[in-house]
C-alpha cells in the first residue's frame, strides 16, 4: 500500500470516527438534558476513550458547536433561507421533520447550552432573515423590515413549531403550514383573509405589501 493510499484511509477512519462521536452527542441529546452531556457519556456511547473524543473536539463547546449542524442535517436543515419562497417553504419542509426528532429539538430549545449554541449562529440567521424581508418588501423602512425579520425568525423556529404544538395541539404538518401562512402574510405573500392552501410549489412572487 502507498503512503497516498494509507493516508487516504487514515482521514476516512478519522472521519467516520468524529461522525461516530457527534452521532453519539445527539443520541445523548435525546435520552437526557443537553447541559448534563459530558465527554465521558459521549465517549461511552461512541465506544472511544475520551481522549480520542479530545483529539477531535478540545473542549465540551467545541464538541457542541460541531453538533449544531450535524443536527440540522438530521432534520433536513440545509442552511438559512435567502428568499421569501425559501422562507415560506422553510417551515412546511421541517416542521413535520422535528416531530420526528422531537426529543432532541426540546433538548435544543430547553437547556441554557442549546440556547449557547443557537446564539452562536444567531448573527448569520438574523442576516438571512433581513435578506428574506428585503426580498418581498425592498421599499420597507429598517425599523420596520428589522421588525418583521424578528417576527419571521421567531415563527420560523422550533420555538414557534414548539409552541404551536403544545399549545394548540397541531402535528408537524399543520404548524408547518400555520407557519408558512403566517410568515407569507408577514412578507406580503398573501392577503390575511386568504385561505387558499399553502404548499412549496405555490408560487408566492406576486402578493401585495401589507
Amino acid at each position: 500500500m502507498s503512503s497516498v493510499e494509507l493516508t487516504s484511509l487514515r482521514e476516512a477512519h478519522r472521519d467516520q470516527t468524529r461522525m461516530r462521536i457527534l452521532d453519539a452527542a445527539i443520541d445523548e441529546m435525546r435520552e437526557g438534558s443537553l447541559d448534563a452531556l459530558t465527554i465521558a457519556k459521549v465517549a461511552e456511547r461512541a465506544k472511544v476513550t475520551e481522549r480520542t473524543v479530545y483529539r477531535h473536539f478540545q473542549t465540551r463547546e467545541d464538541l457542541l458547536k460541531a453538533v449544531w449542524p450535524r443536527m440540522q442535517a438530521r432534520v433536513g436543515s440545509s442552511g438559512f433561507p435567502q428568499t421569501a419562497e425559501e422562507l415560506i417553504a422553510t417551515p412546511l419542509r421541517l416542521f413535520p421533520r422535528f416531530d420526528d426528532e422531537q426529543a432532541l429539538i426540546r433538548a435544543s430549545i430547553s437547556s441554557e447550552t442549546g440556547r449557547e449554541v443557537r446564539l452562536s449562529s444567531n448573527e448569520r440567521r438574523q442576516a438571512a432573515m433581513l435578506a428574506c424581508v428585503e426580498d418581498a418588501l425592498p421599499g420597507l423602512g429598517d425599523p420596520a423590515k428589522r421588525r418583521r425579520a424578528a417576527i419571521a425568525q421567531l415563527i420560523d423556529s422550533a420555538y414557534g413549531w414548539s409552541a404551536l404544538r403544545d399549545f394548540w395541539g397541531m402535528d408537524g404538518a399543520e404548524s408547518g403550514r400555520a407557519a408558512a401562512e403566517a410568515i407569507a402574510v408577514l412578507l406580503g405573500r398573501r392577503a390575511a383573509d386568504d385561505e387558499r392552501d399553502v404548499s412549496p410549489e405555490r408560487d408566492f412572487s406576486h402578493g401585495e405589501e401589507i
